[in-house]
């Protein structure tokens, strides 16, 4: 890994703008400088950009897997292939997500605490276990349960620290007891997997909300009755998920987002699974055979939708296609726009000095040419 390096003849994409015919210097990992005609001096390596942009690493903020490696079932150095797959993709944070089985959170955890990753995998995201059967999805029965306070306890203790983002359904009983517990431990609650009316929710206030993929596996947007997809629209403090990958989201509800809500609480996602960047096939996840192709991925016994087979790269270019937003915007959503909800923005995001050097190069089609956090 360069330490040392300074990159000229980059279209540098700034969080609102693009910035053109400057230097980035990067000094023992980190951006000290970004200015015009920098004189070279002292051990730098010099990287010729050609033009190409020179973009924040990117960031999937809710995956399950990639590549044949699931984070449900890792064995010895699964994590680490997972993370260099991913950086060949410009995703340089991630944050492994799956469904609560205390198994697989306490291997998990204990991986990642044993792992030289911490950097780029700033927590882990359980989606349950204290919501909707009714809104399930691709969640297995099995991995939900009623709320009580000694369970969630006991999941934020394993954690070690390491819980970042938990899916809750605000219809639940004891849902306010349980916002109110993952805020005081640092935790965003995610609101989803849920069937409840705007009634339920306890409406965004000092503390982070976001919504686990907005849309999907959840109450939707009625004239009868306000259900949970209506929040981001009526409250534009809370995150919500997006994913834009075409199967998830029809074209016309990804264009009503960009064009509706707030775009500083627009983060991109993938949902992620086992195939997510390989070619269509069939593949094994949560212990059940799952199919790749056109449709998504689905469990093949019952056809149920239950992540995707793009990254976020990938969904970045087709977000940009579909609704013509500019490069600097699109980039925000997969960059810096996750790195807030996560609370990681002072290091990673954005290209700004004092951060870290998670840069990557891309080619006019979005494209990544290179990964220079290698």
């Amino acid at each position: 890994m360069m330490k040392n390096y300074i990159i000229k003849n980059g279209r540098i994409i700034l969080k609102d703008s693009i910035l053109n015919g400057f230097d980035i210097v990067v000094e023992n990992n980190t951006i000290t400088d970004i200015s015009q005609d920098v004189a070279v001096a002292g051990n730098f390596t010099i990287i010729d950009a050609k033009q190409a942009y020179v973009s924040p690493g990117f960031v999937e903020v809710h995956i399950h897997g990639c590549g044949t490696y699931g984070f449900d079932i890792l064995d010895a150095g699964d994590l680490e292939r997972a993370a260099g797959f991913l950086k060949q993709n410009g995703i340089n944070t991630f944050v492994p997500t799956f469904q609560y089985n205390r198994e697989v959170v306490n291997d998990v955890v204990r991986k990642i605490q044993q792992s030289d990753l911490l950097a780029d995998i700033p927590g882990i995201y359980i989606e349950g276990p204290f919501i909707s059967k009714e809104k399930k999805g691709g969640i297995s029965a099995d991995y939900i349960f009623d709320f009580n306070r000694e369970g969630l306890e006991q999941i934020v203790g394993e954690a070690g620290g390491l819980l970042k983002l938990m899916t809750i359904a605000p219809e639940k009983e004891g849902s306010r007891e349980m916002t109110a517990y993952l805020n005081e431990h640092g935790i965003v609650p995610c609101y989803g997997h849920s069937d409840c009316e705007l009634k339920d929710v306890d409406i965004p206030g000092k503390y982070k909300t976001n919504i686990t993929h907005l849309f999907n596996a959840m109450s939707g947007v009625s004239h009868k009755r306000s259900g949970l997809a209506m929040l981001p629209f009526i409250n534009h403090d809370t995150f919500f998920e997006l994913n834009g990958d075409g199967i998830h989201l029809n074209d016309e509800t990804i264009r009503m987002c960009y064009s509706s809500l707030n775009k500083e609480k627009l983060v991109m996602i993938s949902d992620a699974v086992v195939s997510a960047g390989l070619e269509y096939g069939e593949y094994t996840s949560y212990n059940r055979e799952i199919v790749s192709n056109e449709y998504g991925v689905r469990y093949k016994d019952d056809n149920v939708l239950m992540g995707s087979n793009l990254l976020v790269n990938q969904i970045l270019k087709r977000f940009v296609e579909q609704t013509g937003a500019p490069v600097c915007e699109a980039v925000r959503f997969v960059s810096y726009n996750p790195c807030q909800l996560l609370g990681i923005d002072h290091r990673r995001g954005s290209i700004e000095i004092g951060k870290d050097d998670d840069l990557i190069l891309l080619d006019q089609e979005l494209n990544v040419i290179e990964n220079l956090k290698k």
